[in-house]
């Protein structure tokens, strides 16, 4: 079936789409009916996008008296972040009818926003827009992958739009933190940190709570722990790693550290590398690596490179 990406003929301005663009009556149920894993990932993706409003609350709170950042998170970003989330709630209810996705959110944002405070914010606004930029990075390449994976093409066309308007997203904050980074007089070294705790946060908590509302809505009474969610995060990644866009990721990783041209040619093939490691598993999965041998030189090997990329943000 072929599908046409919409347009924004019946939008605002700034909206490049809406929900009447999607065709929701041509979603195929029985391609993903039966799919657990693609049912989390939609549907832990739902929660977080539908979310946002908690997130905008705190960036809006915490850039408070920059009238254009402000306006723009306002209007621009947190409306479409929430339209992102009434399109994949809607794909969810339209593919797994039974599902009760209101009761469930209901359960995952009471625990969710306990953990959802301004005081998580990096501590300048240079090093949040940093940060901001990591996030968008991961969330557009977390579409494309999906789209990718998904044997539906509503679900295609729905995470193309998604990851269009990530990738803006991700062009305003990185517009605004080159004029907080003059502004604050930031260097390399703290930008680097602020990415690399951003890093570090992909498997955060708002994932494994979304994912244990999910998962227990599959698997009544079972009990949901850290090793669970490991193992479901796991087979994702592995799955989903072959079509994760390394490349376009790691150029917007490296491009809040400014790296000479040079530079960005030496290093952004190795961290694209790095990047299949640390994001999805996918070399450990593609190897097979059994042996007591192997199995610890990749993780000297990922020290080395790690250690090589801190002294160059230095």
């Amino acid at each position: 079936m072929s599908m046409v990406s919409p347009t924004s003929k019946h939008s605002p301005a700034h909206q490049r789409w809406t929900l009447d663009d999607i065709p929701w009556h041509a979603i195929r149920r029985a391609e993903v009916a039966d799919q657990e894993l693609l049912f989390y990932l939609v549907t832990t993706a739902s929660f977080i996008e539908t979310a946002t409003d908690t997130y905008a609350r705190n960036l809006i709170k915490y850039y408070s008296g920059d009238e254009e950042v402000t306006t723009w998170l306002e209007q621009h970003w947190q409306h479409e972040e929430l339209q992102h989330g009434r399109a994949l709630k809607r794909y969810v209810q339209a593919a797994w009818p039974t599902f009760d996705w209101d009761e469930i959110y209901r359960g995952f944002f009471a625990e969710f926003s306990a953990h959802c405070e301004v005081e998580a914010l990096e501590p300048t606004r240079c090093l949040e827009m940093a940060s901001r930029c990591i996030v968008e990075m991961g969330t557009s390449g977390y579409y494309t992958a999906l789209g990718r994976f998904s044997p539906d093409a509503v679900l295609r066309l729905l995470a193309k739009c998604i990851r269009e308007d990530e990738v803006r997203h991700y062009k305003y904050f990185f517009r605004y933190f080159l004029l907080y980074r003059e502004r604050e007089n930031t260097s390399r070294a703290q930008v680097f940190k602020a990415v690399w705790r951003r890093l570090r946060m992909i498997d955060g908590d708002d994932s494994r709570i979304a994912l244990k509302h999910a998962y227990a809505i599959r698997h009544p009474g079972e009990p949901f722990d850290n090793r669970l969610y490991r193992k479901i995060q796991k087979r994702a990644r592995y799955l989903l790693g072959a079509y994760f866009p390394h490349e376009m990721g790691v150029k917007m990783v490296l491009k809040p550290l400014h790296p000479g041209p040079r530079v960005q040619r030496l290093v952004q093939s190795v961290i694209t590398a790095l990047s299949r490691y640390l994001l999805w598993g996918e070399w450990r999965g593609i190897l097979n690596i059994r042996s007591g041998a192997c199995a610890g030189f990749y993780p000297r090997l990922r020290a080395c490179i790690l250690n090589q990329w801190t002294r160059f943000a230095h």
